[in-house]
């Protein structure tokens, strides 16, 4: 059978669209425009930032150049590890993924996997060989635009098209994995080898988790995409006073989740160190401090579960008999003296001096504020909405995420800027709890 089918598979394949699709396009059309912005965007601005890394730091230029082996190894190692993450994505969401609609109707046909997926898995490759590929691109002009060699341009394009393609068949195999054997070059077999079902689970979950992104509800989509893993038997929590059995039941829940608590240490940590740098802090152009602070309130997401617990229990009685106000700060204390702590010493050591203290404090305050909106999603109170405060009703639905990274970028202006950011981010993640946990008031 021909690689594209039939001319009479493509005429009922070309029918099936027009009945689906209503002629507004196919599962390509999306692909298309996203690998059209992948390529305009991370080309552009992949570029731009690359080079205001080179530029704010020669050091890394002149490495570079000394080191061209080992910066290509690097990158390698970057590629494979990535590989290594798609192959294991897949198992929840392949290349290979239809809408709902389009499985149910057309792949649930008669006509070979290979015509009816055909589209969908072009659409994959094209967009991750088209995002390494810009990616590939972008890092060595940045470098070349900073004084760098041009072969560090031909070295970047040969990797990124080489790691795309590495890439996106590890994701397929990831998806095939247990339905057909994995070993040679040849991608239509396994592509016909998915099942319908699987193919079928995995669209509606894509579905459920690209619904709640759009409302902004990262922590229903993280639930829905990545289910917990405990690693030993619901076991009894210790109790050890009305406070520190808050902070033990925390730590026990961490480590029943083994790696993926792991994860979220290394990323809180790395991220929080980074941003208690003194040349991150000062440096002259505004960018990877608000960035490094937006990860340092990603990497404390999954690591405050216990404070997620609490905001979903708003309105049942406390087990312990602690206020809510009392409870949410054991809830983030030990994670804010760890991120005071390792943001103090880093600025120490890196020459911040008596500034190293304040922006630990600023990072700590952004962090425990944006948690605190984090857990507590909820319609904003009608005097947000209506009357003299429905201004800060714009504030109120906004992502957790933004408001954090909006934090960051005041942070880079002074000391003192970055102290009243914190500072106005944790009065809003407080609003929005006292508002959670408020009596209902019968009018």
């Amino acid at each position: 059978m021909a690689r594209g089918g039939t001319p009479e598979e493509r005429e009922r394949l070309s029918d099936a669209y027009e009945l689906r699709y209503r002629g507004d396009g196919g599962p390509l059309s999306s692909a298309l425009f996203g690998a059209y912005l992948a390529a305009l965007v991370g080309t552009v601005y992949g570029s731009v930032l690359a080079h205001y890394v080179f530029e704010e730091w020669p050091q890394i230029t002149r490495w570079v150049e000394r080191q061209p082996f080992a910066a290509t190894g690097i990158a390698v190692v970057a590629v494979l590890l990535i590989a290594a993450i798609a192959f294991k994505v897949g198992g929840a969401r392949g290349p290979v993924l239809p809408e709902p609609g389009h499985i149910e109707f057309v792949v649930a046909t008669d006509l070979p996997r290979r015509v009816t997926l055909r589209d969908s898995w072009w659409g994959s490759q094209l967009m991750v060989i088209t995002s390494c590929l810009c990616l590939g691109a972008a890092l060595p002009i940045g470098f070349t635009m900073a004084g760098g060699s041009p072969v560090a341009l031909a070295v970047g394009v040969v990797l990124g098209l080489l790691g795309g393609i590495l890439i996106v068949q590890a994701w397929l195999r990831g998806q095939v994995r247990g339905h057909a054997p994995l070993t040679g070059m040849a991608s239509w077999p396994l592509v016909e080898a998915l099942p319908g079902h699987k193919l079928l689970t995995q669209s509606l979950l894509s579905e459920a988790v690209t619904s709640s992104l759009v409302v902004s509800d990262t922590r229903r989509a993280r639930a829905q995409a990545f289910s917990l893993k405990l690693r030993h038997k619901p076991e009894r929590i210790r109790v050890a006073g009305q406070h520190l059995t808050v902070v033990l039941a925390d730590v026990t829940g961490l480590l029943r989740t083994g790696w993926s608590s792991l994860g979220w240490v290394l990323l809180e940590v790395v991220a929080v160190a980074l941003a208690g740098l003194h040349a991150i802090q000062h440096a002259n152009s505004p960018l990877l401090l608000p960035i490094l602070v937006l990860l340092t309130h990603i990497g404390a997401t999954g690591l405050t579960r216990g404070l997620q617990g609490q905001a979903a229990a708003a309105g049942d009685q406390s087990l312990l008999g602690l206020t809510w106000i009392h409870e949410s700060v054991l809830h983030l204390a030990p994670l804010v003296v760890v991120q005071v702590v390792v943001a103090t010493v880093v600025g120490l050591a890196t020459g911040s001096g008596g500034s190293a203290a304040a922006y630990a404090v600023a990072i700590a305050a952004l962090v425990a504020g944006g948690q605190l909106l984090y857990a507590h999603k909820g319609p904003a109170p009608g005097a947000l909405m209506s009357g003299p405060g429905r201004g800060a009703g714009v504030l109120w639905s906004m992502h957790p995420g933004i408001v954090v990274l909006a934090g960051g970028f005041a942070a880079t202006l002074t000391t003192n800027f970055a102290l009243i950011a914190g500072a106005a981010v944790l009065a809003i993640g407080y609003a929005r709890s006292s508002a959670a946990f408020a009596p209902a008031r019968v009018g």
